[in-house]
């Protein structure tokens, strides 16, 4: 069994927690290596201004050993950061634990959200305690005994089987080239049947890209 937990995860003694509480700035944490993050900085209001105010004050912490830009542009900058924090940090305890954290991490308004994979539901209770003891705010937002999948978007077969003849049939081209109720029936059922399967896989389509992107659940 695999259980998959979403988590609020805040320190006053982070520096990305500390700066992001002050600068409307999203932060999606993409790769880890050691000591160094690899990740990608955007304005929460489209406004570059936030980007580059974030970047000064990182690389002005006293936790940031090396801050490069790699790439730039007005709604994103992708960065390389080496920092250095006393004690584990976050994603060190995830894994000290024996869990694992599904990359990105997504960091704003002062919380690390994290999305964790626990072998069991008692790893994961010793992970919380462990989280709690080192760090001043965690909060479980959702837990599944089965993650939908580890890149977050899970079909039933009818689900797939719906979604794939609409796009073989050029359901989604624009024009369409074809109706709902011709694909019903190539697969020998009624439209309204048709029209739910491909309406819950577009959600749950739709619920996965979100949690891509922003490390959050959608409501169910």
């Amino acid at each position: 069994m695999v259980v998959h937990c979403v988590m609020e995860i805040s320190s006053e003694q982070y520096y990305s927690c500390e700066l992001t509480r002050r600068i409307p700035v999203r932060v999606r944490i993409m790769t880890i290596n050691g000591d160094t993050g690899f990740g990608i900085i955007e304005p929460l209001k489209g406004d570059e201004e936030a980007i580059r105010r974030y970047v000064s004050e990182l690389r002005a912490s006293s936790s940031t050993l090396a801050a490069e830009i790699t790439y730039r542009s007005p709604d994103a900058y992708w960065t390389r950061v080496v920092h250095s924090i006393e004690g584990p940090s976050i994603y060190e305890t995830v894994l000290e634990s024996g869990c694992m954290t599904l990359l990105p991490i997504s960091i704003s308004r002062g919380v690390q959200m994290h999305s964790v994979l626990a072998p069991s539901k008692d790893i994961l209770s010793r992970l919380l305690h462990l989280l709690r003891e080192r760090f001043s705010h965690v909060k479980v937002v959702r837990v599944r005994d089965t993650p939908p999948s580890l890149t977050g978007i899970s079909l039933t077969s009818k689900q797939r089987q719906a979604v794939t003849l609409a796009i073989q049939e050029e359901y989604y081209s624009i024009p369409r080239r074809v109706q709902i109720a011709e694909l019903a029936s190539e697969i020998g059922i009624s439209r309204v049947a048709m029209q739910e399967r491909l309406r819950r896989a577009e959600k749950r389509i739709m619920e996965g890209y979100l949690r891509e992107k922003t490390g959050v659940w959608s409501p169910s």
